[in-house]
């Protein structure tokens, strides 16, 4: 018979993910820093011509630079720039 799940376990990732986590005690880096380089999806609603912006100048960098540049990269760096936030 299994065991009944543990919630706590289950936050804290699988086997494959604790492999991937540092030792603990061996970096200063505590939860919230974890937590701020981790990305959040958000489901938003934009005007269509925005939207076709949006594909247009994604599809216009991923050519210019050769490397994949997303959407929501594009949206990040307009919501930086509003915001004035310093990046790391």
């Amino acid at each position: 018979m299994k065991a009944k799940p543990n919630l706590d376990s289950f936050l804290a990732g699988s086997a494959a993910a604790a492999a991937e986590r540092p030792a603990s005690g061996t970096s200063g880096m505590g939860l919230s820093s974890v937590l701020v380089s981790q990305r959040r999806t958000k489901s938003i609603r934009i005007d269509p011509a925005l939207d076709l912006f949006l594909k247009e100048e994604a599809f216009r960098r991923t050519m210019a630079s050769g490397r994949r540049v997303n959407e929501s990269d594009l949206i990040e760096e307009a919501l930086v720039g509003h915001f004035r936030i310093q990046e790391k």
